[in-house]
């Protein structure tokens, strides 16, 4: 009797470890937080000097769209995105990667993936650092909003932080926005030049 009930007591230990250690884990998943710290201008690619690219320039020049004549020169642009990973939980964890959706000023213009491969420990904040291209066909409809705004970008991130729980993908969905000026950043880039 003594001995089954020693059982019992065991099972019924070793039962409410296992039921504290999932809610540990659960409650540390829930508290994962991502955030779009930072978007700013890495580089422009520009397109290839044609003489219709010269008569666009000229049109532009003469009715005084400058803000037009750029973005004819533009074929691309790659934009630094620093995301912030956040574990407000009690336990460490482990997130292969991110995925996300971009748009500019509403129009959806790609998607993007980081690789973290890191664990994040309880009360830390992991930084991920990704670069995304977005070519011109992509963002063509949000260019007359971006003109309209005096060259402020609106960047919506919409995404999913895969986390590794006993082996699962467990998805921790997330969403930030963050504001570029483009006139701003391209002075930037000139006066960084010219130093």
């Amino acid at each position: 009797m003594k001995r089954t009930k020693a059982i019992v007591i065991g099972v019924a230990i070793f039962a409410l470890i296992i039921v504290i250690l999932g809610l540990l884990f659960y409650y540390s998943y829930t508290q994962i937080h991502v955030t779009l710290n930072d978007a700013s201008l890495h580089s422009i690619d520009f397109v290839p000097f044609t003489v219709s690219t010269f008569l666009k320039l000229g049109l532009n020049a003469l009715t005084g769209n400058w803000l037009g004549l750029a973005f004819d020169l533009v074929d691309g642009i790659n934009l630094d995105l620093s995301f912030g990973v956040t574990n407000n939980g009690l336990l460490p964890v482990y997130i292969p990667n991110l995925s996300y959706d971009l748009s500019l000023n509403g129009v959806n213009v790609g998607k993007g993936y980081a690789k973290i491969d890191a664990t994040v420990y309880p009360g830390n904040t992991q930084e991920i650092l990704a670069l995304q291209n977005i070519k011109k066909t992509s963002f063509i409809h949000a260019i007359n909003s971006i003109v309209d705004n005096d060259g402020i970008i609106e960047l919506r991130v919409n995404g999913t932080a895969s986390l590794k729980l006993f082996g699962q993908n467990i998805p921790v969905p997330f969403e930030s926005t963050k504001q570029i000026s483009i006139i701003d950043e391209i002075k930037n880039r000139l006066k960084n030049q010219l130093n």
